[in-house]
């Protein structure tokens, strides 16, 4: 079965992109305890934040296997010359399936449609799985730094890039 995307522009699906970061954090986030992991989910995935990014221009969309929601992703045009993968988050069960695959394709083609040369995102440093699919898709790591992403919780977080021309 193929992933369908829904691009997110009403409140009950900005919720459901809420709820669905909370379920994939914590599952996903095993080296934080799952009350930090839930913390991060509301801090940076929360139905406020989600609304005001969306009204800022980021495009997100729920990614759908038949009619069940197993993650979603947000794509940012204001880089110049560049499209940054904001979000990108998929239910354990689906991983492996080419949807991340596929949602970086549809990204490439459409930064080149848009005259654009570089791609790139930012991921936890020590999500190994995540870099070893940057590396797969052609991405570089361009730097690693730390950021308090919760009081007194620091990550090391990569920025991975594409270039094209």
């Amino acid at each position: 079965m193929n992933a369908t995307y829904k691009q997110v522009t009403k409140a009950r699906y900005i919720a459901q992109v809420s709820a669905l970061a909370e379920e994939i954090f914590v599952a996903h986030y095993r080296k934080l305890t799952p009350k930090v992991a839930a913390a991060l989910a509301a801090r940076y995935q929360s139905v406020d934040l989600t609304d005001e990014e969306i009204h800022a221009g980021v495009n997100y969309f729920l990614v759908y296997l038949g009619s069940e929601a197993v993650g979603y992703f947000a794509l940012d045009l204001s880089p110049a010359g560049a499209l940054q993968i904001t979000r990108l988050f998929l239910k354990e069960n689906v991983r492996g399936r080419g949807i991340g695959r596929d949602i970086l394709a549809a990204a490439h083609k459409l930064a080149e449609g848009d005259n654009r040369s570089r791609l790139f995102l930012q991921l936890w440093a020590k999500d190994l799985k995540a870099v070893a699919f940057c590396k797969k898709r052609g991405f570089r790591l361009a730097e690693t730094v730390p950021m308090e992403v919760l009081p007194g919780t620091t990550l090391d977080i990569s920025t991975w890039e594409k270039l094209w021309r």
